[in-house]
């Protein structure tokens, strides 16, 4: 199955009704995830003591000012993918449940996803995405010049982070958490792939509110189209 078509099925599938319970819980958890992050940002400004070097306390000001609301906007931009994979990957199986069961009722995965294993994948793409992206701002910056070096840098760095995740997160119901390991090593050029996708809609307006839900969607797509002929193992 190509990228396209996996796209296509997915966005198909859209108005099944465990797609919406699963959107409307994560973008509802997101929120407030975010929520308690600006409060504090807010909270904790007043608490830093006044240095008395003039150009510092004017940027601390800033800060009090335009600044939080930038700053708000730039951690959104940068912890949106970790914060809601991380919440909808305690809804996995409904997701997946969903699309093998109208797509692949004869290959669905045999168990249950793991909530630790799950869990564990989710924590650790939310602190890569999180390391990674915040090593390379100072990359981001520089590229800014450009034109075009920030996206690309972005979507190399994120299709590769969320392609891995994703792709062990669709496995993991087909094997134990090294098999999915495995599989992801024995397919990563699949994953990379996906995961570009992934991080592309994760930088659509509106899009990337359902993000997570279409990516574990079009991942499972993926996945099945390269067991197809033959059991995993």
């Amino acid at each position: 199955m190509s990228l396209p078509k996996a796209i296509s099925r997915t966005f198909r599938q859209v108005g099944d009704p465990a797609f919406r319970r699963v959107t409307l819980l994560g973008l509802g958890l997101s929120l407030l995830v975010f929520i308690l992050i600006l409060i504090g940002l807010i909270a904790l400004l007043p608490f830093i003591p006044a240095s008395g070097i003039n150009w510092l306390d004017t940027g601390i000001a800033w800060l009090a000012g335009l600044g939080v609301p930038l700053l708000f906007l730039l951690v959104l931009w940068l912890l949106f993918p970790a914060v809601m994979s991380m919440i909808i990957s305690f809804f996995l199986d409904d997701i997946i449940d969903a699309v093998e069961k109208r797509h692949y009722p004869d290959r669905a995965g045999w168990r249950r996803s793991p909530v630790l294993e799950t869990l564990w994948l989710a924590l650790r793409l939310s602190f890569f995405i999180v390391l990674v992206n915040l090593l390379a701002l100072p990359l981001y910056l520089a590229l800014l010049f450009t034109g075009f070096g920030t996206p690309i840098l972005y979507y190399l760095i994120n299709g590769y982070l969320l392609g891995r995740e994703y792709f062990e997160m669709a496995a993991i119901r087909h094997g134990t958490r090294r098999d999915a390991e495995r599989m992801r090593k024995d397919q990563r050029d699949l994953a990379f792939i996906g995961g570009l996708a992934i991080a592309v809609l994760f930088s659509i307006p509106v899009v990337n509110l359902i993000a997570p839900v279409l990516g574990i969607a079009i991942m499972v797509h993926l996945f099945h189209a390269r067991r197809k002929g033959g059991p995993v193992r």
